[in-house]
């Protein structure tokens, strides 16, 4: 039967299980066929498109800030400098810039969940995207891992009486919960958590400069910062260019979750206009947030401070709460504590949701055990949550390893695994457009595409690739374990991987006239423009800007 007819609304036809395959191959009538797969459809639970436009466009200005930048920062200030944590922060957030586009792009056409597995299948090579799928199930596993194992390390600022694998424990039940009631609810959990983190970043941000200019401080006369740490210890750490080459991982680790956009196409109301106007905030939130949020850093924090993450102290303080006691602010120091444990407790939720996705997704593809592809009445993939939250379980490893340790170990590694999938998605959209030119398609029918195409696509695959490689140079003389394994144990296992598949399953690179950028592709009439009505707001600017406000908030 043509892929086009068992397409029911604009799912890829994956999701029946092979049994059913059969069963539908063995109808003789075509409508027959067509009646039975509608049926399946209806009867059968799936991931619901419960994720609204104000969900989505909070996720994607703050659903993935967390401990990556609210405390691996301070590491990646300890190890290149105020200037060389800048570098490290712009060259990687312009990678991001690129691979969102890109990955946009191909979402709103193809809306599927799980999207970038499946369009590195389609577009590249089987046993390409099947290495691509699991290295992000296993990249944002490991992500709620390190998020779980930096809650203790917060925590440590109020107190260090309880275990750490006890606030590890406390805050996965936690996120197991807020995932197993669906799309919706994390949805909402995740729009609230956003406000507070984009709240407390811009808030950060002009304390930091008042602060920086001398108005205020814990010292009297207030000290007036301004690029005094630039010029002692310096602007670049003692390592130099190496140091900057150091902190691109962290600063990638930072980054990660550009992709949520993508994997939340099958689960949003209307795709083909919730996605592009995310895609577009990301810029935003690559300036605003992470770029803005260094810069301050740099300015009242000398990377030489002991309480950074890579520093000697034992207990680690984050650059946030650090700003905010020598601006004189004790007291919203513990606010601003309390803020990132939200941040960190929101990141995870993201991790969770996304991992349970993704692993839900190469199952529906026939790539993992068909029980992971089980959905509840709820639109939640049950079993594959379950899988994720059990890779989690390495948080409790704390009890007998240095939680620090871990905890960086854990980062690095999903921070290379991010070059792994942004390459991918790179190499996956450059196909793509190749596909679309051949088969004598207009790019004006994409629903957002890609400025200034091929350039992104060739600057983010060469990137990912050096980037990966040499970041963890300096860690071979002298030899240190910790940062080897962070930096290159994810890339040999994907190697293996990725060879094993192709020995054992023969693929080759589809060939460009062959590639399928038919099936699943968004149907413009299915999505009901529910904004419709809220664009036509009439009155007074101060009017419309009030009516505006509530529909975003509510």
């Amino acid at each position: 039967m043509d892929s086009e007819k068992r397409e029911i609304d604009g799912r890829s036809p994956s999701i029946y299980s092979q049994k059913e395959e059969t069963k539908v191959e063995n109808l003789s009538d075509e409508s027959d066929r067509d009646s039975y797969l509608e049926s399946q459809q209806e009867q059968k639970p799936q991931l619901k498109r419960t994720l609204k436009a104000r969900h989505l466009a909070m996720i994607s200005l703050g659903g993935v800030i967390g401990q990556g930048l609210f405390l691996s920062a301070g590491a990646n200030l300890a190890a290149a400098g105020p200037a060389g944590a800048l570098i490290a922060y712009g060259i990687i957030g312009f990678i991001v810039f690129w691979v969102t586009f890109s990955l946009g792009e191909m979402a709103t056409y193809i809306p599927v969940s799980g999207s970038f597995t499946v369009f590195c299948r389609r577009f590249v090579d089987t046993s390409f995207g099947t290495t691509i799928g699991y290295n992000y199930w296993a990249c944002w596993a490991i992500i709620v891992a390190s998020e779980l194992t930096a809650l203790p390390l917060v925590m440590e600022f109020w107190t260090t009486a309880v275990p750490s694998w006890a606030w590890s424990g406390i805050w996965l039940v936690i996120i197991f919960v807020l995932n197993m009631f669906g799309a919706r609810s994390y949805g909402e959990a995740e729009y609230w958590f956003s406000v507070i983190k984009i709240l407390a970043v811009l808030i950060f941000i002009i304390v930091g400069c008042v602060t920086s200019g001398g108005l205020i401080g814990n010292t009297t006369p207030h000290e007036v910062y301004g690029f005094k740490y630039w010029n002692d210890p310096g602007a670049f750490s003692k390592d130099g260019a190496l140091g900057v080459v150091n902190a691109f991982v962290l600063a990638s680790f930072s980054m990660q979750g550009t992709e949520i956009v993508g994997i939340t196409a099958g689960e949003c109301e209307n795709p083909l206009k919730q996605v592009p106007r995310a895609i577009k905030n990301v810029f935003w939130r690559i300036i605003i947030f992470y770029l803005g949020s260094v810069f301050i850093m740099g300015m009242i924090i000398p990377s030489t401070d002991k309480r950074n993450l890579s520093g000697s102290s034992s207990v680690i303080v984050s650059p946030f709460t650090i700003v905010f006691e020598k601006a004189g602010l004790s007291s919203v120091a513990h606010i601003m504590n309390a803020v990132i444990l939200i941040t960190v407790l929101s990141c995870a939720n993201s991790g969770m949701y996304v991992s349970s996705r993704m692993l839900c997704a190469l199952s529906n593809e026939g790539l993992a055990h068909p029980k992971l592809s089980y959905i509840s009445k709820r639109g939640v993939p049950t079993y594959s949550l379950i899988c994720t939250a059990l890779i989690s379980l390495v948080t409790f490893a704390t009890s007998f390893i240095p939680g620090k340790a871990l905890f960086i170990v854990l980062t690095k590694l999903s921070g290379v695994a991010g070059f792994v999938t942004w390459g991918g998605i790179c190499f996956a959209h450059y196909r793509f457009r190749k596909a679309i030119k051949y088969q004598g398609l207009s790019i004006k029918d994409l629903p957002i595409t890609t400025p200034f195409h091929p350039f992104g696509d060739l600057f983010g695959m060469i990137a990912c690739v050096v980037i990966a490689l040499m970041a963890g140079y300096s860690y071979f003389k002298p030899a240190d374990p910790v940062g080897l394994i962070g930096n290159y144990g994810g890339l040999i296992v994907c190697a293996i991987l990725f060879i094993s598949l192709k020995i054992y399953s023969r693929s080759k690179m589809i060939p460009i006239s062959k590639i399928d950028i038919v099936t699943g592709r968004a149907d413009a009439s299915l999505y009901v423009d529910r904004d419709a009505d809220r664009e036509k707001i009439k009155g007074p600017w101060y009017k419309k800007a009030w009516k505006q406000f509530v529909i975003v908030v509510t």
